[in-house]
């Protein structure tokens, strides 16, 4: 593995258990983007856009919501969105 590229970063074991488990809590949201890194540099995926949202805890015991969008124009990134929570849901 060179700086910078996934290709060939290992799994997680927070990755492995929720590929086996299905489940969202098996994994922390650091095993999920290693994972992605490393689908986009070895080429298994060719992504052109990426919504990510995120929860984050306040000072004060409070969360709060972000997000960060890489992406063409405002209509991919809402498409992505209602798509990922269609997904969701079923």
């Amino acid at each position: 593995m060179t700086d910078g590229d996934f290709s060939a970063y290992p799994k997680t074991l927070g990755e492995a258990r929720a590929a086996k488990n299905g489940h969202a809590d098996d994994w922390a949201p650091r095993d999920l983007l290693i994972a992605l890194l490393r689908e986009i540099d070895s080429g298994e995926v060719d992504i052109d856009a990426l919504v990510i949202s995120f929860r984050q805890r306040k000072p004060d015991g409070n969360y709060t919501g972000h997000f960060r969008v890489a992406s063409p124009d405002p209509f991919v990134s809402i498409g992505l969105l209602r798509i990922t929570e269609f997904k969701m849901q079923e």
